[in-house]
């Protein structure tokens, strides 16, 4: 009832300050409600106390007490006031409105907008623009560990979504010490700072520390450095930048690029070497550079750039980017791409002069995708032109090829039911190689494929249920398939062709058709039948649809035209994947020859794991006189910031360790972790035999 009367008695209250200040016709009158009222006759101000509440069009104000004065039109909240404005929620010790201007100024400022936390001395609004003095911005729940920004005055746009610093520095909690430009930043963009920290030791390298860190220069780039500190080695230091910038859903590019230079000053013995062989300077050097880029929908631009000064500088000083990717790729792609078609333009060169790549200067391709024809017919086709060259580092001089490629294919798809499907194919490839070799200026290969693929679906249901393993129901799903493919003479002309795009060591089947093979200057004769198998066993699953219990998968060659060196069966392949529980998951992978079976090739992996809180895993591999090693790991996490973790890696060929690490994992302020990890190791290798390292993941915001 209170309440009540007090909203019922706000229009003789506005009007204190007497007729010539009578609100203006069609004026919106605001709402002021409180659990008292009173007047203070000295300010001419109205002052709600207990529970005060005001609200101005949008604007909802909370607070200890509002004071509206009537003269000035203006409204202020005093003690634990709020401000809901639209999704915009600020906290203050006090709150100024001024109705005339629809400004406001605040003291003693909060406001959060997920993942960000903004504080300050004061704000005050210019339009749509939030000015904070003394402002600290946090990415994340404040502490000492969250990233943050702090600069004299901060602008904030709340409806674009973007802030200006001034006197801007950023860093970790209250340490701030990277010198961020007076430029504006999108907050639902780029990140507005980039650090990699990590550090360790061990005997090659003495004791090394690296960061690294990026900040804006404007709203699209940042810049900064390399740097890392190796006791026994010295100084390795580079430029650093990144950049985003987003126009729409298919129109963006982001790219980053990390240097390094060092002048190697330790005593490197039997490191002094490359992979060839030869010695490596002391003056060492790297560059990387990705760049990802959207035109439209339909065009993209995808490059990679790395340039090594040797082969080994990558792995010596920065060997976790190292073991990813352990050989420098270069290349720039430029692709068109819709419904109907594939077009592009492919760039692979090799700058470093170490390793085998097989450049492309460049490759122009156009592929037309599986499209209707005629009377249920289906055509596809794809046609490319490309200047290779091969130049193998252990081999004087350099091969090269300039070669145009055309393929085209008719199938005709035969569903008769839902269960069979046959699809009869016939295909041709036409290749011309404008440099030959043997004695030849030109040569030109014209090759014919024919064949079918076919696939049988059979299923099976069962009413079986099973608590313990969580087993609702089985559905068994089987997909025989067969494959042929006829394709004569296609080893014909090789003593003519250039053999740049050959064969590459792989254990598993290649594929049948000739227009999916990339090995076309080192083609055999096929004629060739593949049975493979397909089957699940499925339950159905709470959360969504079904999930697989088992799957297994088997194929199989029978080649009726064969080289001296292949067996008329090939190997059986074998996949196995169990998932009987949430808790538990085996893999395998078996390779074997018929007739003696002889195993070529065994994978396993057996995982235990409970949610989040631990994993331990078995695994083996085993490649014919090549490879026989066992894997075993185990992580436990004790609490949300500590997780302990270690691996065994085991050569039973050589009976060592090839690697044992230990190691633990810290969790800090939700946002990054620290790693600390020793590590042991046997065999011939550049790494040292012992070592130990702390290790901080990139810290983003």
């Amino acid at each position: 009832m209170r309440r009540r009367s007090l909203q019922l008695c706000v229009g003789g209250i506005l009007c204190l300050g007497g007729a010539g200040l009578a609100w203006a016709q069609g004026e919106a009158i605001p709402t002021l409600t409180a659990d008292l009222l009173e007047i203070d006759f000295e300010t001419q101000e109205a002052v709600y106390r207990g529970g005060a509440r005001a609200e101005f069009g949008a604007a909802v104000f909370l607070a200890d007490e509002i004071r509206w004065d009537r003269a000035e039109q203006t409204a202020t909240a005093l003690g634990n006031a709020v401000l809901q404005r639209g999704d915009l929620r600020l906290l203050a010790e006090t709150i100024t409105y001024h109705l005339a201007t629809e400004s406001y100024r605040l003291t003693d400022v909060r406001l959060g907008r997920d993942p960000y936390f903004f504080s300050g001395d004061t704000m005050a609004s210019a339009g749509d623009d939030w000015i904070i003095e003394n402002a600290t911005l946090f990415y994340g729940e404040p502490g000492a560990w969250t990233p943050s920004l702090r600069a004299r005055s901060l602008t904030y746009n709340s409806q674009r979504q973007r802030i200006k610093p001034t006197g801007g520095r950023v860093g970790i909690g209250a340490f701030n010490w990277l010198p961020l430009p007076n430029v504006n930043l999108p907050l639902d963009g780029p990140d507005v700072v980039e650090i990699t920290v990590d550090g360790g030791g061990d005997s090659r390298l003495g004791m090394f520390g690296r960061i690294g860190a990026t900040v804006p220069v404007n709203a699209n780039w940042r810049a900064g450095a390399d740097l890392g500190i190796f006791t026994n080695r010295g100084v390795m230091a580079g430029p650093a930048f990144g950049y985003d910038w987003v126009s729409s859903e298919h129109e963006f590019a982001h790219g980053r690029f990390t240097s390094g230079y060092i002048h190697d000053s330790g005593d490197r013995g039997d490191l002094g070497v490359d992979v060839l062989g030869d010695p490596i300077s002391a003056d060492r050097g790297l560059i990387s550079w990705q760049h990802v880029q959207a035109f439209s929908e339909k065009l993209t631009f995808h490059g990679d750039l790395n340039y090594w000064n040797d082969s080994e500088v990558l792995r010596d000083f920065r060997s976790d980017d190292f073991f990813p990717i352990q050989v420098p790729d270069n290349f720039w792609e430029l692709t068109f791409a819709d419904s109907r078609q594939v077009a592009g333009v492919f760039l692979r060169a090799q700058p470093n002069d170490f390793h085998v790549v097989r450049e492309r200067l460049p490759e122009l391709s156009w592929e037309l995708l599986p499209q209707p024809l005629v009377a249920g017919f289906l055509h596809q086709a794809q046609t490319s032109a490309v200047s290779l060259r091969d130049d193998l580092p252990t081999v004087d001089g350099s091969e090269s090829s300039q070669r145009f490629d055309l393929y085209y294919a008719l199938s005709r798809p035969w569903t008769p039911n839902a269960w069979l499907a046959f699809t009869p194919m016939v295909g041709g490839r036409l290749t011309h190689y404008a440099d030959a070799i043997g004695g030849r200026d030109s040569y030109t290969r014209e090759l014919f494929e024919t064949g079918f693929d076919a696939e049988v679906r059979f299923s099976g249901t069962f009413d079986y249920q099973n608590e313990r393993w969580n087993i609702d129901g089985l559905r068994h799903l089987i997909t025989p398939r067969l494959s042929y493919r006829y394709i004569p003479d296609a080893d014909e002309g090789a003593a003519f062709i250039p053999q740049i795009d050959r064969r590459v060591f792989a254990t598993y089947l290649e594929p049948l058709a000739l227009g999916a093979r990339r090995q076309i200057d080192d083609l055999t004769a096929t004629d060739t039948l593949r049975f493979s198998i397909d089957q699940r066993l499925q339950t159905r699953d709470s959360d969504y649809g079904s999930r697989d219990l088992v799957q297994l998968n088997l194929a199989i060659d029978s080649r009726f035209d064969r080289t001296p060196a292949d067996r008329t069966l090939s190997a059986l392949h074998s996949e196995l994947r169990l998932s009987p529980a949430s808790f538990l998951d085996f893999d395998l992978y078996h390779r074997a020859t018929p007739g003696d079976w002889t195993l070529r090739e065994l994978n396993a992996a057996v995982t235990l794991h409970d949610a989040d809180l631990w994993q331990l895993q078995f695994a083996s591999h085993y490649l014919k006189g090549d490879t026989q090693e066992f894997i075993g790991s185990f992580a436990y996490r004790f609490n949300e910031v500590w997780q302990g973790y270690s691996r065994l890696h085991f050569d039973s060929r050589r009976s060592r360790f090839v690697e044992q690490s230990y190691g633990l994992r810290q969790t800090i302020a939700n946002r990054w972790a620290i790693g600390y990890e020793i590590s042991f190791f046997e065999g011939p290798r550049r790494e040292s035999d012992f070592g130990f390292a702390v290790r901080f993941d990139a810290v983003t915001f």
